[in-house]
């Protein structure tokens, strides 16, 4: 199905109200504006952790700069984007906005002033950040709205516009026998075999759970961050207590791994796998059912399974999550996928440099 928000009325604003923009610059999770920042994309049904000051922090540790700007009626937040510039682009770079802008998008007057101040903030802003372009992932249905029709669509993903949901609200024993009965079997074969499962957030912990996704890279010819990344997401996102890293095993060896985000009512299943070690022990399925249980624990409402797709072709090599992930019987969700706006004066300058360049070579 396409995804659908569910709007607080409370959220709406007079759109006759003074907008401004603001330059955040680098705001602390911690300090007042951060928490008032993460509140509002947690409210924001059409944005997830990815616009949270925790991941841009974690971002910042990845080299990239992020561009925190505010949109305030009448001196209230309401709206804004974090978006993020590789360094060393030459011109060609995008200005990414993951989960964003945010915006009040069942308010199309108020939506389509937000967004203009935001293009052109940033269009100021390309030729010091290196972008021609900016790239965006509101999380919103294939109807896009008004203020988002200068936009094409992007031919590359920054979240996964195809997913599952699984809705948590239920007790554990409606969830289960929601599920498929393999799903069940499996979870409690696990639980007969004597898997256990639990969790950690030390550095030891991330060269573990990257050593799971090379294994999970190797047998399905699928490419796997670096370590470096994963030492990084976990340092930042854990102490916190955004990420959470469940290790299954079984007489003192790793069966899988997952890294699940917990950011407002909303849990994702980001990264996981298994070992080859006893897969017929379904260490898979308790990590699954661990971390459903840990989400609802921690309030989370939704768990989304970071990708789904019921329709891709048994040669693709990510069909195999999707039938596994079939199993919980979630509800398929789809969603508009990037957006691409190019700001046609640095695209000229980066074409000219380009012709430039080739006719040197010649």
């Amino acid at each position: 199905m396409v995804y659908k928000q569910q709007w607080q009325t409370s959220a709406k604003l007079d759109p006759v109200m003074s907008i401004t923009l603001k330059d955040l610059g680098e705001v602390e999770p911690d300090s007042t504006l951060g928490k008032q920042w993460d509140r509002l994309v947690q409210s924001n049904p059409a944005s997830g952790f990815m616009q949270s000051t925790h991941w841009a922090q974690f971002k910042r540790q990845m080299g990239l700069k992020p561009y925190h700007l505010a949109l305030l009626a009448d001196d209230e937040l309401f709206g804004g984007g974090i978006f993020y510039a590789a360094p060393n682009m030459k011109g060609a770079g995008f200005l990414v906005a993951p989960d964003g802008p945010v915006l009040p998008w069942h308010n199309d007057e108020l939506a389509a002033r937000g967004m203009e101040l935001l293009v052109e903030s940033l269009a100021a802003e390309a030729s010091t950040s290196g972008s021609m372009a900016l790239r965006i992932a509101p999380r919103l249905g294939a109807q896009l709205p008004p203020a988002l029709q200068e936009f094409s669509r992007s031919p590359l993903r920054l979240i996964e516009n195809k997913t599952m949901f699984l809705d948590l609200r239920p007790e554990p024993e409606i969830l289960l026998e929601k599920m498929k009965p393999k799903a069940r079997y499996n979870i409690g074969l696990a639980r007969r075999k004597g898997v256990t499962v639990h969790e950690e957030s030390s550095l030891s912990a991330a060269r573990k759970f990257y050593a799971v996704m090379q294994s999970v890279a190797a047998r399905n010819e699928i490419f796997v961050e670096p370590l470096s990344y994963f030492i990084a997401l976990i340092d930042t996102l854990c102490a916190p207590g955004l990420a959470r890293v469940l290790f299954a095993e079984h007489d003192g060896e790793i069966l899988g791994a997952l890294i699940m985000v917990i950011f407002g009512e909303r849990a994702t299943y980001l990264y996981g796998g298994t070992t080859d070690t006893k897969r017929n022990f379904m260490g898979g399925y308790a990590l699954q059912w661990a971390a459903i249980e840990t989400a609802r624990k921690a309030g989370a409402k939704t768990y989304d399974f970071w990708g789904y797709d019921s329709a891709s072709s048994p040669d693709n090599n990510y069909a195999g999550f999707s039938r596994f992930k079939s199993q919980f019987c979630g509800e398929c969700i789809e969603l508009s996928g990037a957006l691409d706006l190019y700001f046609m004066d640095r695209l000229a300058d980066v074409v000219i440099k380009a012709i430039n360049e080739m006719a040197l070579e010649t």
